[in-house]
């Protein structure tokens, strides 16, 4: 998916009925990664990979793309200059390799290969997070 060097909004993926617009520059870059099916619906955490526990998370939603192909992914629109951590949805292990983003960029993590089996995480539900929010899917 393209990306800007520039800084600025960047439109990088068709998001259902919209475009996903991307406001980075400076020191913020963002990250996409492609998902496979078992993880429609769940939410994936990021982390510093330096060891820091997660600090955000995204849900897993099908985009499609402007060439109409349709992918699950996870959109981490605003994340500083840095080597980032995802952590699995069902037992909170690292997820795929680390990963570098620019600022100014947007980074692309492909992870269409891990096995199926990996997760077995409900969707449908809703949830409190130690932190105060909640949110339902």
């Amino acid at each position: 998916m393209p990306g800007s060097t520039e800084g600025g909004a960047t439109e990088s993926a068709q998001v259902q009925e919209g475009l996903l617009v991307l406001d980075i520059g400076g020191d913020v870059g963002a990250l996409i990664a492609f998902l496979p099916e078992s993880f429609a619906g769940t939410e994936i955490y990021i982390s510093i990979a330096e060891g820091s526990d997660p600090f955000t998370h995204t849900g897993v939603h099908r985009r499609s793309n402007p060439n109409g192909e349709a992918r699950l992914t996870a959109v981490y629109p605003e994340l500083t200059t840095g080597d980032y951590q995802l952590w699995h949805p069902a037992d909170a292990s690292a997820l795929g390799p680390v990963v570098h983003v620019e600022g100014g960029a947007v980074a692309e993590l492909n992870l269409l290969d891990l096995a199926a089996e990996m997760v077995s995480v409900a969707t449908g539900h809703s949830h409190s997070h130690g932190d105060g929010h909640s949110h339902s899917h």
